[in-house]
This record gives structure tokens, C-alpha cells and sequence, in this order.
């Protein structure tokens, strides 16, 4: 007679701590033989990151410093996309741009930023058919989100956050998934914190009647919760 042996239960698979996810890389444009002051920075960007897009996402600080950061993974990838969606289906009727975390906009000090997720007003459509807003627009957005991932501190959000501010953005939000929270920002405001809300709205000066379920659609998304 034969038994049958048990299967030995396997050791739960442990979840990476923020500290062990990979941080943005810095490399000096001179590296490549480019700088903030080549004419053909922009398009040269352009080529090199769509050559590399597998291995991570890129932005030129003000610096000169090309700045290489870890492909969004899970959850942060699904987050990003609930923020685009909404926006896209309420700008279909209230009108307005949006854009996802692939874009980048040419900001005065010289850098390449781009938030996860982007508004630009109706009115301001036409600007973006304009040479000079070719292939990055050379302005603000009205509206940015950024999310958190392990691999970004909140403290350089926030920073990225109002250099947008600084330079034309009038609201802007912070989500941060894991603490379950959302930061608004507003120039020549501080900071509104919004701990565990079922719902954030844009302010009725931006986005007026845009309402997002963020515990829904962000917070318990992957647990289904109600």
C-alpha cells in the first residue's frame, strides 16, 4: 500500500518594502552630448525615450540631468489609468485635453516634466497646434495628478507638484494609495489633505462638476471593497 505525500504549503511570497524598489536614475545630459541649450534637445529627447520604453520612463530636470525612472507597476499602473479614464470621459462633455503619464511639457526653467495625469482647458486647445508647442507643449497643464509608488518619495511629488504651480497649474492633486489620502494644492493656498475621502472634486473654477470616486476606483480597487 501506498501514501500519498502531503504537499508542503510554500512560504508566502514577501512584498518589497518602499525602501527596496528602485529609485530614479540620474545621468548627465553631457553624457550624450546633449545640454538644456541644443536646439534639438526636444527632439532628440523624443527619439530616446521612445527607443527605450521598455525600460523605464524619462524627464530632464532643470539641472541637465536626464532622469531614468522604474515602469510603473502594480498597483500604481491601474491607479493611473481610473484617474486618465475619468477625466477623459468628463472632458468629453465639459471639453478639455487630457493626457496620461507618457506626456511631457517644456516648463520655463528649462526642464521636461510630466505628471501621471493631465488637464488642459478647451480654450487653450488651439495653443497646442502651435510650432513652438511641438513635440512638447511649452506651458503648464490647468489640471495635474500624481500618484504615489514605492519608487518616488511624497516629499519629491510635492516638489514636482509646485514647480507646475510655479509655473501656471491651478490645481493639482497628490494620491497616495497606501496611506490612503489625497493632497490638493491650489496656488497661493496650502495644502488641503483629504484623509480616506469616498469621493474628490475638482474645484468649480477648473473642473467644475468633475466628482472622482477615489476609494472605489484607487483605494479598494484590487480588494473589491464597497
Amino acid at each position: 500500500m501506498t501514501t500519498a505525500s502531503i504537499p508542503q504549503a510554500q512560504p508566502a511570497r514577501r512584498q518589497p518594502v518602499a525602501s527596496e524598489w528602485p529609485a530614479a536614475v540620474t545621468i548627465p545630459l553631457s553624457e550624450f552630448g546633449q545640454s538644456l541649450a541644443n536646439a534639438g534637445l526636444d527632439q532628440w529627447f523624443e527619439a530616446f525615450a521612445e527607443r527605450n520604453s521598455d525600460v523605464g520612463q524619462y524627464e530632464i530636470s532643470n539641472q541637465g540631468l536626464l532622469l531614468i525612472m522604474p515602469p510603473t507597476g502594480n498597483p500604481g499602473y491601474y491607479h493611473e489609468t481610473k484617474i486618465v479614464t475619468a477625466l477623459d470621459n468628463w472632458s468629453e462633455v465639459h471639453g478639455g485635453i487630457v493626457g496620461g503619464p507618457t506626456g511631457r511639457f517644456l516648463l520655463p526653467d528649462g526642464s521636461r516634466r510630466g505628471p501621471d495625469a493631465t488637464w488642459i482647458a478647451e480654450a487653450r486647445r488651439a495653443e497646442l497646434l502651435l510650432p513652438e508647442n511641438r513635440p512638447f507643449p511649452t506651458f503648464a497643464p490647468d489640471f495635474i495628478v500624481e500618484v504615489q509608488s514605492p519608487s518616488n518619495s511624497r516629499e519629491e511629488l510635492i516638489a514636482k507638484i509646485n514647480l507646475f504651480i510655479a509655473y501656471g497649474t491651478k490645481l493639482a492633486w497628490l494620491i497616495d494609495a497606501g496611506d490612503r489620502i489625497v493632497i490638493k494644492f491650489r496656488p497661493g493656498q496650502e495644502p488641503e489633505i483629504l484623509h480616506d475621502p469616498e469621493f474628490v472634486d475638482g474645484d468649480a473654477d477648473v473642473l467644475p462638476g468633475f466628482r472622482f470616486a477615489i476609494r472605489q476606483r484607487i483605494f479598494d480597487f484590487l480588494t473589491g471593497a464597497e
